[in-house]
């Protein structure tokens, strides 16, 4: 299985540095720092091109993060409704640096949105931030010697885990559905 998760990174290494990271900045769990110190260990071995890398990364960051900042744009004015104003106003740090606190890039990209933050402001500063995270963990993986069979274990773990996140969250949904079917026929 290791084997196999090695082959598919490297035959499409980018497509799957473009998706995780896409999703992964647009809300989804997915592991994009331990992705991308992967991407930077293969990068290493001449396997992949470091550069294009990064470029794939930071596209697919800023992707995911328009998605994130118009979610908090067009359906702000409900949530805001809901909560209240909110006490924090991203400024231009926490934009381009925020993505590097754990738990922050989930609420990196609506809050600005959520709160109005002008977009060609967002995109110039989310642009920086993209750059600086995604070179920051490709270079770590690239400089860090990193075995990929040490990678691959890694990756394994996370897979596993990941899968257990779907099927817990598959199987809520379907539990979720089942009661409101209940409810509706008690009804």
């Amino acid at each position: 299985p290791g084997e196999l998760l090695m082959g598919l990174f490297l035959a499409y290494g980018y497509w799957i540095v473009f998706t995780a990271i896409l999703l992964d900045n647009a809300g989804l769990p997915i592991p994009g720092e331990l992705l991308l110190l992967a991407y930077g260990a293969v990068a290493k071995d001449g396997h992949l091109d470091l550069f294009l890398g990064l470029l794939v990364a930071a596209t697919a960051a800023l992707f995911g993060d328009n998605i994130g900042y118009w979610i908090g744009r067009l359906a702000g004015a409900r949530v805001l409704a809901r909560i209240g104003t909110p006490r924090f106003k991203p400024g231009r740090a926490s934009v381009v640096f925020g993505r590097f606190v754990i738990g922050a890039r989930l609420l990196l990209a609506p809050v600005p949105g959520l709160t109005r933050m002008p977009f060609p402001r967002f995109l110039a500063l989310d642009a920086v931030g993209c750059l600086v995270w995604a070179g920051a963990f490709i270079l770590i993986g690239y400089g860090s010697g990193v075995r990929l069979e040490v990678m691959q274990q890694g990756l394994r773990i996370v897979s596993v885990m990941l899968q257990v996140v779907v099927a817990a969250a598959a199987a809520a949904w379907l539990l979720s559905r089942v009661v409101a079917f209940r409810r509706s026929r008690v009804a």
